[in-house]
């Protein structure tokens, strides 16, 4: 029995020897094909050459393709994206449509051709000059040689087709400059309803690119080197005749504010075609050049034209209230050419202003503040001497003009807080409202930051000058230095508040002030009017305390304001022209 059971034992013994040399020798792997040896040559190219389609290698690496014989191939490698932006999804099976049997160069990727993948799927090709789609995706730069095959990279995931695509809508991009000009070499980046990548497609000397495409909705971006679409965050539309640029009203309210700034940058274009009657539309954008702003610059460039437009203002001034042969029967001819200057300085102001903000530094926005003051002191002259401001009425204009000063006092510092005090006050005075401006004046001469000083018209630098600074290069009487805003403005408000309000005590104490600190011979309101004279901001006092003007023709209560010219109550069909005209 003994004997027996050794005998079993050995043979058991025996067994698993076997078994343990069978683990250790196993079995030789089967050589790879022609298709896998060129898949891995492949993968390493793209691992060392493209990081930028390292998602689409990985799952090459890890795809069956054990019976693939071809050893030339043509592979379609997709942009890495994560996976929620994708429109098809790439695995280990869509990644076979990707591998087509057989080498192709771009140039025997002719219009019209298909090719076949190592699925048997059917790709179609469509071109036109070197814009190569398959299936409606566009190859994007060269061929990347990859042992005996080529490589090309798409940005999405091949769709499948049940044929050829036709195209539904050819959509011409029309990229100009905003005085009209065509822009070449824009990039136009494009993209269908359905997430169909299109493009890229550049702009030709025509500043024209067409977009073929079978989805009703498209919407695309442009981009070119050193130029934008937007200008301060607002979209460009063009320029007017005076190369102001014009902006998109984009949310149709009639009125181009801070509603009307793109969220987002960049600004991407809509089409609908839904929307159309027809299958081909040409749609046009515009871009302006970015230019190289220095803030020094555009604040000398400001300072001169603004010296011109005050300069302009003192003339008025000294024509409506001083000049012996001005004759106020005319003054149609004085009026219109000052406003279309005023507005003009307006409409540079405003395009200086953009630049500057466009900085986004500190110095740049210290500028934008200082101009912005510059902005509301050309719009408070208006108003005084026209009583509206475009695009507004009398009332609105008033409405208008005081939100707009009582906002900016929150954002300045001390000098430009006080400056922008007095012209709130003016503001308030011209309209009505006495007891408002009584206190902005009131707060400026409580802070005792400046003083009266008789020579201030004469000097570049006063301690009397609230905001001013400017030559005088005409040589009008009034000083050789213009400052539109001065403490002795700022008094003459105060005293005319308490008399409109009935409290001529109070209005004679400051006249009184006025008269010690220039010598004047009494008190009377015209004497303490004339203080003003060489600023461009007497006018309105006359008619505020209805004081007729000693002027050839002059008729009241007409020619207290100045008549609106009629193209500009043509184009503003909210305003009215001034009664009388």
């Amino acid at each position: 029995m003994k004997t027996l059971a050794y005998y079993l034992l050995g043979i058991f013994s025996l067994c698993i020897l076997n078994a343990c040399s069978d683990e250790e020798s196993p079995s030789p792997q089967p050589p790879l094909s022609k298709g896998q040896e060129e898949i891995q040559t492949i993968a390493e190219v793209l691992k060392a050459s493209e990081p930028q389609v390292s998602q689409f290698v990985e799952i090459l690496e890890k795809t069956n393709v054990a019976d693939l014989q071809e050893s030339q191939l043509t592979v379609f490698a997709v942009k890495n994206a994560n996976a929620a932006s994708r429109t098809e999804k790439l695995d280990t099976a869509s990644i076979k449509n990707h591998i087509i049997k057989g080498r192709y160069t771009k140039d025997e990727l002719t219009e019209g051709s298909t090719l076949t993948s190592i699925s048997n799927e059917t790709l179609y090709v469509t071109r036109e000059e070197d814009k190569i789609q398959i299936n409606g995706i566009q190859i994007e730069g060269e061929a990347i040689p990859a042992g005996n095959s080529y490589v090309y990279v798409v940005p999405e995931v091949f769709p499948m087709l049940d044929g050829p695509i036709v195209s539904l809508h050819e959509t011409t991009i029309l990229v100009l400059l905003p005085t009209g000009e065509p822009l070449e070499g824009v990039t136009i980046e494009a993209q269908e309803g359905n997430g169909t990548v299109l493009g890229p497609f550049t702009t030709d000397e025509n500043g024209a690119a067409i977009i073929s495409h079978q989805n009703d909705t498209l919407t695309y971006v442009i981009h070119k080197e050193d130029y934008s679409n937007l200008s301060d965050g607002f979209l460009i539309e063009g320029a007017d005749t005076n190369g102001n640029l014009i902006f998109a009203d984009l949310n149709g309210d009639g009125v181009i504010n801070a509603d009307d700034k793109v969220s987002s940058e960049p600004y991407r274009y809509y089409l609908n075609y839904r929307n159309l009657t027809e299958n081909d539309v040409t749609k046009i954008c515009y871009m302006a050049q970015i230019e190289d702003v220095n803030v020094a610059d555009i604040q000398a460039k400001w300072s001169e034209e603004l010296s011109i437009y005050l300069t302009q203002v003192k003339n008025l001034e000294y024509s409506l209230l001083y000049d012996t042969y001005f004759d106020y029967k005319m003054v149609e001819y004085t009026s219109s050419p000052f406003w279309e200057l005023a507005y003009q300085t307006l409409g540079n102001g405003k395009k200086y202003l953009d630049l500057v903000t466009s900085l986004n530094t500190s110095e740049g926005w210290a500028a934008s503040w200082d101009m912005t003051v510059d902005y509301a002191m050309i719009q408070n002259q208006l108003l005084g001497y026209y009583g509206k401001i475009i695009p507004n009425d009398n009332q609105t204009s008033q409405e208008w003009l005081l939100y707009y000063l009582a906002n900016l006092i929150l954002n300045t510092t001390e000098k430009r807080d006080l400056a922008t005090r007095a012209l709130l006050g003016k503001t308030y005075l011209i309209s009505g409202y006495y007891q408002e401006a009584l206190q902005q004046c009131q707060y400026i001469l409580d802070s005792k930051v400046f003083s009266l000083d008789p020579e201030a018209t004469n000097q570049s630098d006063s301690q009397e000058v609230l905001w001013g600074g400017y030559k005088d290069n005409f040589g009008n009487p009034g000083g050789s230095y213009i400052h539109p805003i001065l403490l002795r403005e700022v008094y003459l408000m105060a005293a005319i508040a308490y008399s409109l309000t009935g409290n001529e005590m109070q209005a004679t104490e400051i006249k009184n002030q006025l008269k010690e600190a220039f010598s004047l011979s009494g008190t009377d309101w015209t004497e303490c009017i004339q203080l003003l004279q060489g600023t461009g901001g007497a006018y309105p006092y006359y008619r505020l305390l209805n004081i007729p003007i000693e002027q050839t023709g002059f008729s009241s209560p007409t020619n207290y304001y100045l008549p609106i010219p009629a193209e500009t109550l043509y184009n503003n069909p909210g305003m009215t022209q001034n009664p009388g005209y």
